[in-house]
């Protein structure tokens, strides 16, 4: 039934509150309190009878807060959300959820939720039977405990290469390495990330041979749908992930295009001893760091010795020098933007086809102050590689820096559904997104849970004090801009805008607590 004003019984209320409690937790919706809130109040109404009683008026105050002055015509706040509670729904239903039995949807034209129970087998006609998959860190159990990087690179060329398929939802490096050394249950896992199938390993190493082993794993019914071993030269390490990539391919019946097929499993280079190095690079580069950045580019420009025309490696050297640049630890032109803007090119010349590239072109540009070029950049890069989470981070810091709010929120979302346990700068991305869209209170929702997620992470503090100045809440925003000197009192992570409008705002709230514009941010604030 999906009458508005009708009662439920006590064992089906459990069940639907069951599975809202699922849906509230997904990827889709568990960054964004504002939508949590609006479902979670509209199910609860609806449960006791009130649904055909819900106004826009009674949302705008009961849910957003707004005063009892609040009048819905005016102030789109209530429609905006409930169209993307409307559909984010869909999509979930569409992709994860679609094995829900509880079903809830938002008809438009009004704000009464139609509940749809007893549903046997859930609501498989939604779904768009797209695949979803977590590779799970490979264990490295080489005598020599520090062949960690091989086991861990192997895991991230892996996750690289299948999540190029537009036929597969993949979950990022990020939240699978979450799982590192993890001891839960298979299905445990999954249901965190949101995906039915795992896939799983372990890497011995010695000398100059390798041993994989590989499962493919059905969460939901705990079988193996498929299992190999590999006894390999090392200089063979592309094959086996060839190998893995196409069985994984098969086992999930996903369909390729013809260019996906030609793609699947390229590595870019031939000289495994280039790629090693670069493996090594990657160990340094993750830990995020001023030391692992550096260590990090010695390793890249290392393997470009070695493979001069290793795509890859220009793409990451590129990236490792924007995060100098961007984190404020070295920006010198000449030494940060001038060199990635040089391996971004020549990453784009050798391989016009690699997502990194494309992604790492954006950044750079973004930073030179090049928005058309910067989005252009980004969009290639996530329409080359739709799973890749840190392209939809990168394309979204782009779009809000240019004021192009609705965008920037569309790809942090699907960031985030990709990588469901973020780090603090996808929270930031999120944040800015709403201050394009000039949504302050859900802005500040997202930097405080970046703050929840790394209180070192100091650019989220950084912007909760400009923007409670710029509201006129300055007892907030003093004691943001205190926490922001404490944690780093040097040079902080540069803000960035390329729309003119944003910019002065920003330098108004900037001007307002207080920050000393030459040590905080340098010259980007003139």
């Amino acid at each position: 039934m999906d009458d508005s004003s009708r009662q439920w019984p006590e064992k089906e209320q459990a069940q639907i509150r069951a599975c809202l409690q699922r849906v509230l937790a997904h990827g889709l919706f568990a960054h964004s309190s504002r939508q949590q809130a609006l479902l979670q109040f509209v199910v609860e109404e609806a449960l006791a009878g009130r649904a055909h009683l819900l106004k826009g008026y009674t949302l705008g105050v009961e849910v957003f807060g707004r005063g009892s002055n609040f009048d819905p015509v005016t102030d789109s706040i209530v429609r905006v959300e409930v169209a993307r509670l409307r559909s984010k729904l869909v999509e979930y239903y569409a992709g994860e959820g679609g094995s829900e039995a509880v079903v809830f949807e938002l008809p438009k034209g009004g704000y009464a939720p139609l509940i749809h129970t007893g549903r046997a087998g859930g609501t498989q006609t939604l779904r768009d039977n797209r695949p979803s998959l977590a590779v799970l860190p490979f264990v490295n159990i080489s005598d020599d405990s520090a062949q960690g990087y091989f086991a861990d690179g192997l895991t991230d060329d892996l996750i690289t290469d299948i999540s190029k398929l537009s036929g597969l939802f993949v979950i990022s490096r990020q939240s699978s390495f979450v799982y590192k050394g993890s001891g839960k249950r298979a299905e445990e896992i999954a249901a965190e990330l949101g995906v039915r199938h795992l896939l799983t390993g372990s890497v011995r190493k010695a000398d100059d041979r390798v041993r994989i082993s590989a499962q493919l794993v059905d969460a939901k019914s705990g079988c193996d749908l498929w299992a190999e071993r590999y006894d390999r030269d090392a200089n063979d390490i592309f094959a086996v992930q060839d190998d893995v990539a196409k069985r994984i391919v098969d086992a999930l019946e996903v369909k390729l295009s013809g260019f996906e097929r030609e793609r699947l499993g390229y590595g870019g280079t031939k000289i495994m001893e280039a790629h090693d190095v670069l493996l090594r690079g990657l160990s340094e580069y993750w830990h995020f760091s001023r030391e692992g950045c550096l260590h990090a580019q010695s390793s890249f420009r290392h393997s470009l010795e070695i493979d001069p025309d290793y795509a890859v490696a220009h793409a990451w050297l590129a990236r490792s020098y924007v995060m100098q640049y961007s984190m404020g630890w070295n920006t010198r032109d000449a030494e940060t933007l001038d060199p990635a803007l040089m391996h971004a090119q020549r990453a784009v010349e050798l391989d016009d086809f690699l997502p990194l590239a494309h992604a790492m072109m954006g950044w750079v540009q973004l930073w030179r102050r090049k928005p058309e070029i910067a989005v252009a950049e980004g969009r290639r890069g996530c329409a080359l590689n739709p799973n890749d989470a840190d392209a939809h981070l990168f394309l979204s810091y782009t779009l809000s820096a240019d004021g192009q709010g609705e965008e920037a929120l569309r790809h942090i979302e699907q960031g985030l559904q990709l990588n469901p346990h973020p780090s603090s700068p996808y929270l930031l991305a999120l944040g800015q997104a709403y201050i394009a869209l000039q949504d302050y209170e859900a802005a500040f929702d997202a930097f405080r849970q970046g703050i929840a997620i790394n209180p070192a992470f100091v650019a989220n503090h950084a912007y909760l004090a400009v923007y409670y100045a710029l509201l006129g809440r300055m007892d907030e925003a003093m004691a943001a801009a205190a926490e922001t000197r404490r944690i780093y009192p040097g040079a902080l992570p540069r803000p960035i805008f390329t729309d003119t409008a944003m910019y002065k705002r920003f330098l108004q709230g900037y001007t307002q607590v207080g920050f000393d514009k030459d040590v905080m941010l340098g010259r980007d604030l003139g």
